[in-house]
């Protein structure tokens, strides 16, 4: 019984199909789903964090979620210098 309760649902990385119409992004039932919404949800929706590391990295997770802790984290690195450092020296390899 502990072991059920430390399970944890791994997903696997996948693309989606979005439609970008003014500054609101339509999705699919199966990826508001992936992002934790439920058929039997609220008309209140859920709350979602937009992270940018411009040029590149850019992620829309549930707020507070550990996808969200990463993304603002990473984010968060990107002003590190020593962050920088590593990665010019990463990307020379």
């Amino acid at each position: 019984m502990f072991a059920s309760k430390l399970a944890r649902t791994i997903f696997l990385p996948a693309q989606f199909t979005v439609v970008l119409d003014n500054e609101t992004l339509y999705i699919d039932q199966q990826l508001a789903e992936a992002l934790g919404w439920k058929p039997n949800q609220k008309l209140d929706g859920l709350p979602l964090t937009l992270s940018g590391w411009a040029p590149s990295y850019f992620a829309i997770a549930r707020t507070g979620s550990d996808s969200d802790l990463l993304a603002r984290g990473t984010v968060e690195s990107s002003r590190n210098p020593n962050v920088h450092e590593v990665l010019d020296y990463l990307k020379d390899r």
